[in-house]
């Protein structure tokens, strides 16, 4: 609800309600359309906001037949303003005071006047005709005024000067959200000012004309700030399948002039609703509460509509004859009449035997392998809806395949009789004698379905655990401390890198993995579920041992006890065996290689002589592990730059090794060329670096050595024996510096 604005009556001198003072300034001020102003901001009493003024003006032309003199109204669309603010229209008119005229003189603006009939009606923007006969309780317009228009204090030159007047007029708020409309007939400036002794029109000796009303009429537009709502309510508490669901929409607040067509649906097939179409106008009524008018709306489910499932429904409200949205659409939740209960509203309890194949009060949780059996009851709780309506539940019982040996039920299906509130079924559940040893925890599966088909598929499970204990004694079994042992192992292997690479193998001791009654005796086995980790077993070592290749292991060691007096065997195998498992993750570290020569760098052209030279040396390139899986290498021998022995003073042989899975060595032979040419000069040999290149990879910082020397040095002076000491001496040199 809003309240209206209050009135404001100007102070002396306006000469109206609310309304500044005419004003009358000299200077030429131009003539043409009136110009959007704003006012200032007010608010009176218990106006709902503040809101800005719109502001329109209106310039009055003073010659007909001129477009200085023309009247014209700007904004073809009217002036538009806020509830409860203001619109001012500005009227300005430049004109000449003559010579004869030297004293002001005064005159009265009359009032405007409103028309409500014959207003052109935007309806796009629903705007409908101002309330009541005068728009009383829309608007309030100013009232008559006078305009004061100076004398001319020359006597030798006409007085040129502008005139402007601004009529306010003061919007009033309302309860409902609808825009309003109305004419404004403006008083005839031309006439009034026309009148007066000794006024034209600004250059011009013109008389001053009149204005026609259609020219000094404009339609004004009062915007509503408020929004029509429209709000949805389910008066059904719970709606449920084959009961109608009564809901209600209500519009806020009530409409006046406008009426609002809605159309009503359903979006979910076999729901009905009724009615499916309503308007929303005064002519409605208003509900007890004031919010507006209201519709009762009649949504009809289906009968059942043969599953278990909730419907989520959607109510929607749509203009009528569009597709927009009257109000966002209504979800309402449908609980389906055979719904099965949830999991929750199902409990599962055991109890131990009587003595007599009955239930006794004692709960227990847990059942003895080869004893008496405990009675398991299953209760659902329907509550009082009694779903599922008119029907039995039928739950079935079942465990993993893996545990299908360890025990036994007198039925697999039991039957929830129908009701509401809470209803049980009970099974007796033995635990079967078995080989295994200690306890175990049997999980069973209840599912739950409907008795009748007709009324839809669907099942809610619930899990039930029970340990089962066993006396069995156990005559080998895994340590407590066990797997510390293995990890510990494991870890020693792994080194700083904290990862096991192929060839770092491991040792555990079986006195560290299990332990075993004294009248046994113990053989143990080893398995690998994968070729990237090898395991033996041999009296009381296994050895892990992972390979050449990356991979994850799952190791088992296996215990096997076997009675050292035959009168104490037992038939339960598996009191006799322990295992331990554990997984091992080989990864493969990268591959580097490394190139190695022999230890004499000396070559000579030729042939080896007795002296002990040599015309060719292995050189070899060795890679960091052996390659595994399909790792290939292709090895080579290059020329480094730096060498001052050209291509045709040695060869390589053979040019390309290519190294794969198990492979870790490429071998060349290096040897120096003969060619009859004195190489060095003087005695001197020549120097060949080698680097080594992997996989078109260069590995400079692998690299060997080689001095070439002539045929003549087989025969080598006491000179040159000591140069070529000298260069040894100097070639073990930069080997060093090259590390």
């Amino acid at each position: 609800m809003r309240s209206a604005g209050r009135q404001h009556r100007g102070e002396a001198g306006g000469g109206g309600y609310g309304f500044p003072p005419l004003l009358a300034t000299n200077g030429r001020i131009h003539m043409g359309d009136c110009e959007m102003q704003t006012g200032a901001i007010f608010a009176r009493g218990s106006c709902r906001a503040l809101k800005w003024m719109a502001l329109f003006g209106v310039v009055f032309a003073l010659v007909a037949g001129q477009a200085a003199a023309q009247v014209t109204f700007s904004g073809k669309d009217g002036v538009k303003g806020d509830e409860g603010g203001r619109v001012t229209v500005t009227m300005t008119a430049k004109i000449r005071v003559a010579i004869t005229q030297g004293t002001a003189q005064t005159v009265t603006v009359a009032a405007p006047e409103a028309n409500i009939t014959g207003v052109e009606v935007d309806n796009d923007k629903l705007l409908s005709p101002a309330d009541g006969t005068d728009g009383a309780n829309d608007y309030t317009l100013p009232a008559e005024t006078t305009l004061v228009i100076p004398g001319n204090p020359s006597t030798v030159t006409p007085f040129d000067t502008t005139v402007t007047h601004a009529f306010e007029i003061q919007l009033q708020s309302d309860t409902d959200a609808e825009d309003e409309v109305f004419n404004v007939v403006f008083p005839d400036l031309g006439t009034t000012i026309g009148g007066l002794t000794g006024i034209t029109q600004e250059e011009s000796s013109s008389a001053i004309t009149a204005v026609t009303a259609a020219n000094r009429t404009r339609k004004i537009t009062i915007n509503d700030t408020d929004d029509q709502e429209f709000m949805w309510k389910v008066d059904t508490a719970k709606p449920t399948e084959g009961t109608d669901i009564m809901v209600s929409l209500t519009a806020k607040p009530t409409p006046v002039d406008l009426s609002y067509v809605t159309a009503l649906r359903v979006d979910t097939t076999g729901y009905s609703v009724k009615p499916s179409s309503w308007t929303f106008d005064a002519a409605a009524g208003d509900p007890a509460d004031g919010t507006g008018p209201m519709t009762m709306i009649t949504v009809t489910p289906p009968k059942t509509d043969k599953n278990r499932d909730m419907d989520r429904i959607m109510v929607e409200a749509t203009v009528a004859g569009t597709a927009s949205s009257r109000v966002p659409a209504l979800p309402i939740d449908v609980a389906d009449i055979h719904a099965l209960p949830v999991a929750e509203k199902i409990s599962v309890k055991a109890y131990t035997d009587d003595g007599e194949g009955k239930a006794s009060k004692t709960e227990t949780m847990s059942v003895m392998e080869g004893g008496d059996p405990v009675h398991v009851t299953v209760t659902v709780d329907r509550g009082t809806n009694g779903y599922p309506s008119g029907e039995d539940l039928k739950v079935s019982v079942m465990a993993d395949a893996s545990q299908a040996l360890d025990y036994r039920v007198d039925s697999t299906m039991v039957t929830v009789a129908k009701g509401t509130g809470e209803k049980s079924a009970t099974f007796k559940l033995w635990a079967l004698k078995n080989d295994d040893v200690g306890e175990e925890d049997l999980m069973l599966t209840l599912t739950a379905k409907g008795a009748t088909a007709d009324n839809g598929s669907g099942e809610v499970m619930k899990m039930f655990s029970i340990a089962i204990e066993d006396d069995t004694t156990a005559k080998v079994w895994a340590k407590d401390g066990a797997m510390d042992a293995v990890y510990g192992a494991k870890n020693a292997a792994a080194g700083d890198d904290e990862k096991i690479n192929p060839g770092e193998n491991f040792e555990l001791m079986t006195d560290d993995l299990f332990g075993h009654l004294p009248t046994v005796t113990v053989d143990y086995s080893a398995s690998s579920d994968n070729s990237a980790v090898a395991v033996s077993a041999a009296g009381d070592k296994i050895m892990v041992m992972p390979q050449d290749m990356e991979g994850t292991a799952k190791i088992t060691i296996t215990a096997n006890a076997e009675d050292k007096a035959s009168s104490f065997k037992t038939s339960q195998t598996r009191s006799d065996r322990a295992r331990i498992m554990f997984e091992v993750d080989v990864t493969l570290a990268a591959l580097t290689y490394t190139i190695m020569g022999p230890e004499n760098h000396n070559l000579v052209e030729g042939m080896d002589h007795a002296n002990g030279t040599k015309t060719s040396a292995m050189v070899t390139v060795m890679a960091s592990r052996p390659l595994a899986g399909d790792e290939t290498a292709k090895v080579m021998l290059m020329r480094d730059g730096s060498s001052s022995a050209s291509m045709d003073d040695f060869t390589v042989m053979p040019e390309m090794v290519t190294l794969g899975a198990g492979d870790e060595m490429a071998e060349f032979t290096v040897t120096a060329v003969a060619d009859d040419m004195p190489d060095g000069g003087a005695g001197m040999p020549e120097m060949l670096t080698l680097f080594a290149v992997v996989n078109d990879m260069q590995m400079t910082d692998q690299s060997v050595m080689f001095y070439l020397w002539d045929q003549a040095v087989p025969a080598l002076p006491i000179i040159a024996q000591l140069l070529l000491a000298a260069f040894l001496a100097i070639g073990g040199y930069r080997r060093y510096l090259r590390r």
